[in-house]
């Protein structure tokens, strides 16, 4: 039982499950809202994060034109009951049409995914005429979210969130998740900011696709498997 537990926590990590989706919730509550509105008060950050624990390496997040678009790059190697598996790839969330869309590029062999995010419509209508900060801290408590304090991590002084199936966050006063993870069955996995630059929205063309072949797929129907 045991095994088949981790078994199917190591096939979430690499798909879009428990953690993927905590994630994405918090950056959506952070960068949510119409488009003709801004979505984080920031106009442009770049944060670069190690992960450790179970899953160890790099990854380096863009946040440009006020949280319209946030993309990051990966590359790190998951290690869980002895079974490994790597990651290079780059995501890029942005809104489009009154839709927020994921991609999800695997920089290997240059092919991809889209997919509309099936959550963005219901935060966005709760979101309008709020103050961005108010309403995420609202949501979160309402997914049983609880701050657990304050601390400073790599000299960013931070909120701490404790959330559920093992998942935490700290997030700076304007917004920035400078550690995030979570720990769950003997499984510890975590994102710890290095580095923090404010007024950056990263290399140019960072956060588009390229010449990638992306294939649509439906996200509603794949977190239903």
């Amino acid at each position: 039982m045991k095994a088949y537990l981790y078994n199917s926590i190591f096939k979430k990590l690499g798909d879009p499950g428990i953690i993927f989706i905590v994630f994405l919730i918090i950056v959506s509550l952070a960068a949510s809202s119409r488009a003709e509105q801004k979505m984080h008060p920031l106009k442009s950050y770049s944060v670069n994060y190690e992960l450790v624990g179970n899953v160890k390496g790099s990854k380096q997040q863009y946040s440009q034109d006020y949280g319209n678009t946030v993309c990051w790059v990966e590359k790190s190697e998951t290690s869980i009951m002895g079974n490994t598996t790597e990651k290079n790839e780059k995501v890029i969330t942005m809104i489009k049409g009154g839709d927020q869309w994921i991609i999800t590029i695997n920089l290997d062999d240059n092919t991809g995914t889209k997919m509309k995010n099936p959550m963005y419509g219901a935060i966005a209508a709760g979101m309008k005429g709020k103050d961005p900060k108010e309403y995420s801290e609202a949501i979160m408590k309402q997914m049983g979210g609880q701050i657990k304090g304050e601390k400073t991590v790599n000299g960013e002084k931070c909120t701490e969130w404790a959330m559920m199936a093992g998942a935490f966050a700290c997030i700076t006063e304007d917004q920035i998740m400078v550690e995030s993870g979570a720990n769950m069955a003997g499984v510890s996995i975590s994102e710890v900011a290095t580095k923090v630059k404010r007024n950056d929205p990263g290399p140019k063309g960072v956060c588009s696709v390229g010449s990638a072949k992306i294939k649509e797929i439906d996200m509603s129907q794949m977190m239903g498997q």
